[in-house]
């Protein structure tokens, strides 16, 4: 042990002095030269303390000596030495500035093979300079570079850290960086279907999505963002129970859309759980070290929370019949008109414009739908010495009766509404409305479709189909089923026999495993859904899985491949689906879902002979095999099962239709696995068999 190591042993042992060189009493040539030695050593926080103190105070004479610190703590192995020295170092702001650049690089160099070796440490490192670079103590250029060649194979213990890493840089560079910010989203992405960082992956994009859409001046844009946000905050609060920022996130959300589509009820069910997850988090936080750097996002949370405060206040007055104090009414409403505008969420500098896009409209159509309260704003706004309070918001309410005049100035009788287009203002604003109440609708369904069922609902009506709509959304995420999990369990054991079963193509291929299996125990549960058909004027929707009525068409695999790729667009996977993709093989592959080079096929047939498993097999099993041959060698097989079900006893179970096939061509010495999947068709009534 050093001179420099004994003497900082000595300081802290006693106590009674603050370490700083002057208490240490050795020459500053002696320090100079012993300080990195120490800095890779465990008193390396300590000796970070004498350094800030020496930056501090300006010394230039120690100041050089200090300035040898990030030679030697680029050998650090500890993770808690240099977690805990990085957390003194940069809360002074003289050390920073003069120590980032070279701290800069002793955390950077070297990393890619850090993370192979001692993953935890490399996780530690990588956080510490993208903490320098999201403060512009350096440039971020590195980082970005480090960032775009992160791959989501990797150990554990790195990709277990990594999702916060990761949102951290989109809290700071999601606007200003396009290249940067889409490779972290992609490998969020996968990141989310792998075990060791789903959840915190989820929740990172469930940031991401309603940054986004907090960032946005188009209601579309922000409707569609903010619906997926809230399923991603869903999934991530149901897989982790300590997971109370997801709920608080969530119910931002829940609040956000109850607003918009004038559900009192849910704004107040909102507000009161997003106070139940901050009073659980405050708790279990009480008493344990949080670094500095992420206290933006707790103080978000706090600032959601009063924004709900005024939502529920601003939600309660619309839903009332009469306002025993008007001005009090009114003001409420105004405070939250206000808040829309002012509110910072994390990750944007200014006031957000995706709240107010939606926040606003809600608040004037708040005011249309009653005469009486219009009339008490239009009042107010004139006469604003009646208001008995201090100071009465005028600029706000002038700037909701400006919208409210502009909006009823384009109104046309209803009898003179034509087929809804893109330049009508009536199909804009039947539009809007369903942007404001239900957009998980609008994103499951085309425009057009969901402007049809929207169209003979009134809001509360509208309001309880989105509220299916999205609890349907939501459980698709949730992966703690009972029969999936031990299901995909099995797959998991019998794929990963296979050599090219390994990093990303393990984590591309499960997640598009788990997709189908969700899918075929939906459509293996017969009910009324949304389930269609081609949907044309001669051939209206019908569920294809139901045996066909008179004069009605025979469902066939068309109808079966539309209602897959709608449902794997509407999930994790919705930006890598495409469909028909020719000249795979030189034949046609129904679905492909491509992640980067690696590519998945499922094809699709229908069969009306026999739904066994060796008839399915001997038939079409080959075909899709060949899909592989130029790509890994994992792909699906869907088959709609059309044999008559009168008398076949019932039907196959979830965990009968779904199963994994080999196939071997003459010659090959590589195995192609197949997903094989049975979606039941020409299916009856239960109530049949009992006839």
């Amino acid at each position: 042990m050093t001179q420099l190591a004994d003497r900082i042993s000595d300081l802290a042992t006693t106590g009674a002095r603050a370490i700083t060189f002057q208490e240490i009493g050795l020459p500053v040539d002696d320090v100079r030269d012993q300080v990195p030695e120490v800095a890779a050593g465990p008193l390396a926080p300590l000796l970070a303390e004498a350094i800030v103190h020496s930056y501090d105070a300006a010394d230039e004479a120690w100041n050089q000596a200090a300035s040898a610190f990030p030679a030697g703590f680029a050998q650090q192995s500890s993770v808690l030495a240099l977690t805990s020295s990085l957390e003194t170092l940069l809360r002074s702001a003289a050390t920073t500035k003069a120590l980032a650049k070279p701290l800069n690089g002793a955390l950077l160099d070297g990393l890619a093979e850090r993370v192979e070796d001692v993953p935890l440490l490399a996780a530690a490192r990588l956080e510490g300079a993208v903490r320098l670079a999201a403060s512009d103590a350096v440039k971020p250029y590195r980082v970005w570079d480090i960032l775009e060649e992160l791959s989501a194979d990797g150990p554990e213990d790195f990709l277990e850290r990594l999702p916060r890493i990761l949102g951290v840089a989109l809290d700071c560079w999601s606007q200003q960086e396009s290249r940067v910010s889409t490779a972290v989203r992609e490998l969020l992405q996968h990141l989310s279907v792998d075990e060791a960082s789903d959840v915190d992956a989820m929740f990172e994009l469930g940031c991401d999505r309603l940054r986004t859409a907090l960032s946005s001046t188009d209601l579309a844009d922000v409707s569609q963002l903010l619906s997926e946000a809230r399923s991603l905050f869903a999934a991530a609060e149901a897989a982790a129970e300590a997971r109370d920022d997801a709920a608080a996130y969530l119910a931002v959300c829940d609040s956000i859309l109850g607003f918009t589509a004038h559900n009192a009820d849910q704004v107040a069910s909102a507000a009161d759980r997003i106070e139940q997850a901050l009073e659980r988090r405050r708790a279990w936080l009480h008493g344990t070290h949080q670094p500095a750097w992420l206290q933006p996002r707790r103080a978000a949370e706090v600032a959601w929370s009063q924004l709900l405060v005024q939502l529920r206040a601003a939600a309660e007055q619309f839903a009332a019949d009469v306002w025993m104090d008007s001005w009090r009414a009114i003001d409420a409403v105004l405070t939250a008109y206000k808040a829309a505008r002012t509110i910072q969420p994390l990750g944007i500098r200014e006031a957000a414009p995706g709240l107010a896009t939606l926040v606003e409209p809600a608040v004037a159509d708040g005011f249309l739908r009653k005469e009486a309260f219009l009339s008490a704003l239009r009042h107010a706004a004139t006469h604003p010495e009646d208001f008995p309070g201090p100071v009465f918001d005028t600029a706000a309410a002038s700037a909701i009766l400006a919208r409210i005049d502009a909006r009823e100035s384009h109104e046309t009788p209803s009898s003179d509404r034509d087929e809804p287009d893109s330049e009508d203002p009536d199909a804009d604003a039947a539009r809007e409305r369903l942007d404001r109440i239900a957009p998980t609708v609008l994103r499951k369904l085309s425009l057009a479709r969901a402007l049809q069922l929207a169209e003979d609902l009134d809001d509360t009506a509208l309001a309880t189909v989105e509220g299916i709509a999205y609890d349907s959304d939501v459980a698709r995420l949730k992966a703690t089923d009972p029969v999936i999990t031990p299901l995909l369990d099995r797959f998991l054991a019998r794929l990963s026999e296979h050599d090219s079963f390994t990093g990303t193509v393990r984590q591309t291929f499960t997640a598009l495993a788990t997709q189908t299996l969700l899918f075929l125990k939906s459509r293996a549960d017969l009910e009324r859904t949304h389930l269609i058909g081609a949907g044309s004027k001669d051939d209206p929707p019908f569920d294809y899985r139901r045996k066909p009525e008179k004069g009605h068409r025979k469902a066939n695999e068309a109808d079966l491949q539309r209602d897959f790729h709608h449902w794997l667009l509407t999930g994790p996977l919705h930006g890598v689906v495409h469909v028909e993709t020719n000249n795979a093989g030189m034949g046609r592959a129904d679905v492909l879902v491509q992640f980067s080079s690696l590519r998945y096929l499922t094809e699709m047939k229908q069969d009306p002979d026999d739904n066994s498993r060796s008839h399915i097999e001997g038939k079409y099993l080959t075909q899709e095999a060949e899909y592989t041959n130029t790509n890994v060698p994992f792909g699906q097989l869907l088959v709609l099962d059309l044999t008559p079900k009168t008398g076949s006893g019932g039907t196959l179970r979830i965990d009968e239709v779904a199963w994994l096939a080999t196939h071997r061509p003459q010659g090959a010495i590589t195995d192609r696995l197949v997903l094989a999947g049975i979606v039941t068709g020409n299916r009856v009534r239960p109530s049949t068999y009992s006839r």
